[in-house]
């Protein structure tokens, strides 16, 4: 139930569209965005080729109020009924899935290196009463936040680079709690560990600016995406998979990322590794963070 079963798939703003569509025959594709006046010759389309039905060169902030009243003014009783049927197929859906990613997240709860669904179910209750923004890229952590956080306000996710660009979390997380801050808001960055290693002096701009924000680092010792491609590749063409560790792990010497953080200035904690001195820990910095500064856990994580 969902995008799979639709008949037809509206995309407004999707950078990348390509690989969103219906299993059903017959349906159609629509996009409206303003990415197609971008173009600047013949053949400027971006990312993978998305074929539409229908692409409407436009903005879609201020397309949309009009196309939800037109919408609106072909709503019949019958097609009322019909839509509130399918909303209560989606909740039921939508609930299901949820209730999926509980049961996920409680696999391997008391592993170490620690679960990343168990960094971000230890995180949620110290923010959930606060007003808060996660400021991080989750492309390599699973998406953990958005299957157990509630997010109900636009702010509260920036989401990510667009392109998988290396060095783009750290910089990026400060620079929006930056922004954050006049508003009195706590930003939440999970944070590479090869990634910061691109420009660890954003840690110093923190504290500098006494930024409240809040940094986990994801530390699984490593570019892990790269570490996995180079052994699937390496097996693939039956070459030593062993041999895909170099220039990929961050292992020799290893990097004490809390250490780094007060050199720059700022509350640094951990390696943790064991999970039960997760929470005690991640508290502990959120106190930090509450008075308007910054603070890092550097957590021992799984892989992904």
């Amino acid at each position: 139930m969902g995008v799979n079963d639709a008949d037809i798939v509206l995309g407004i703003e999707v950078i990348d569209f390509a690989g969103v569509r219906s299993q059903r025959q017959g349906a159609k594709r629509i996009s409206i965005t303003a990415n197609d006046l971008f173009s600047k010759s013949n053949y400027g389309d971006y990312l993978k080729f998305a074929e539409v039905d229908m692409a409407i060169e436009a903005d879609g902030e201020a397309t949309l109020p009009a196309l939800v009243e037109a919408v609106k003014r072909l709503v019949t009783d019958d097609r009322k009924r019909f839509f509130q049927d399918r909303g209560g197929k989606l909740a039921a859906a939508h609930n299901a899935a949820f209730e999926l990613y509980k049961q996920q997240a409680a696999i391997g709860w008391n592993d170490s290196p620690i679960s990343t669904a168990r960094v971000t179910a230890e995180l949620w209750p110290l923010i959930k009463n606060e007003d808060w923004s996660l400021v991080a890229d989750l492309s390599f952590f699973q998406d953990w936040p958005l299957k157990l956080w509630n997010f109900d306000k636009h702010y509260q996710f920036i989401g990510g680079p667009g392109g998988y660009g290396i060095g783009y979390g750290a910089p990026a997380a400060v620079g929006a709690a930056i922004a954050n801050k006049k508003h009195g808001r706590i930003s939440i960055n999970i944070q590479q560990d090869g990634d910061l290693m691109m420009g660890p002096g954003s840690l110093w701009t923190a504290a500098n600016h006494h930024v409240p924000l809040l940094t986990i680092m994801h530390n699984n010792q490593g570019f892990h995406n790269e570490f996995m491609e180079a052994q699937r590749l390496a097996l693939r063409r039956g070459r030593d998979g062993t041999r895909a560790a170099i220039g990929n792990r961050l292992i020799s010497p290893i990097i004490d990322y809390a250490k780094m953080a007060e050199s720059m200035g700022m509350y640094g904690e951990g390696p943790i590794s064991d999970p039960k001195d997760l929470g005690p820990a991640l508290k502990r910095a959120m106190d930090v963070v509450k008075r308007g500064e910054p603070a890092m856990v550097d957590v021992r994580t799984q892989p992904r």
